[in-house]
């Protein structure tokens, strides 16, 4: 007679997690460290250009589905960012606009963890995005900074494609999905403490998101930020659980 034994211990979810999520969480404490250090933390500099890039493109898109017209997209030399676009709807698609910046970074940084768990699609990953990036030069990047930096990024995703190996895509498209995750929490936590008072850059023009939103809708900034930032923690974690039960399948299974 034949008896299977299941182990059903409380440890062997927690460790299957952490298995099968080894590279996201190394690569996040790999982040954390170089951006607490000294100089160094410069190193990840053009994965927040990134970042803002993706938040001024969410805006832009929400812009485009409300039926208005993008004049330009910015990014300034301290990282902020704005878009530009014609103000024709109403308040509510208004709200919609000037929410898109900070829940759209973290919808696309949760996308991003998804999809570089399948390693045999990196490639074209990259190549998407870096297409993605030259069709937002043509049409909506106006200035020498802007165009310097979205081409840059533009090229380097075009070679990785090309020319880098499988493993260096996959390992380039993982680095990438944590600096977006990380950055859109790190951008929204920022803009609460702009909503508690906190001086903004000097490359500010007009108000924060989360102050538009509140002229419009009555309550504070603070309260539009920190809602914000509970909505991104709540994608960036089922992003990681999503992300987890895909690459899980790739694991080699422990016989008992």
């Amino acid at each position: 007679m034949e008896i299977s034994v299941s182990n059903s211990s409380p440890k062997s979810g927690k460790t299957s997690f952490l298995r099968s999520n080894g590279l996201i969480v190394s690569l996040a404490l790999i982040s954390v460290v170089l951006s607490s250090l000294p100089i160094v933390h410069y190193v990840l500099l053009p994965f927040e250009f990134f970042t803002t890039f993706i938040h001024e493109g969410s805006h832009a898109i929400a812009s485009l589905l409300m039926g208005e017209s993008v004049d330009k997209i910015v990014i300034n030399p301290d990282t902020s960012g704005y878009m530009q676009h014609t103000v024709s709807s109403g308040v509510f698609a208004q709200g919609f606009i000037s929410s898109a910046g900070y829940i759209g970074a973290a919808i696309v940084g949760g996308i991003l963890i998804v999809l570089s768990s399948y390693k045999n699609t990196s490639k074209f990953l990259l190549l998407a995005l870096g297409i993605l990036f030259l069709v937002a030069i043509v049409l909506y990047v106006r200035d020498a900074f802007t165009f310097v930096i979205s081409a840059g990024f533009s090229v380097a995703l075009f070679l990785l494609a090309t020319k880098g190996s499988d493993n260096l895509c996959y390992f380039g498209l993982n680095f990438l999905a944590v600096q977006c995750a990380l950055n859109s929490l790190t951008d929204v936590m920022t803009l609460v403490k702009l909503s508690l008072g906190a001086k903004a850059s000097a490359w500010s023009v007009g108000h924060s998101d989360a102050e538009a939103v509140a002229q419009m809708f009555w309550l504070p900034a603070i309260v539009w930020s920190v809602l914000w930032v509970l909505i991104s923690l709540i994608i960036l974690w089922y992003a990681i659980k999503t992300s987890s039960r895909i690459r899980a399948r790739g694991l080699p299974q422990k016989e008992l």
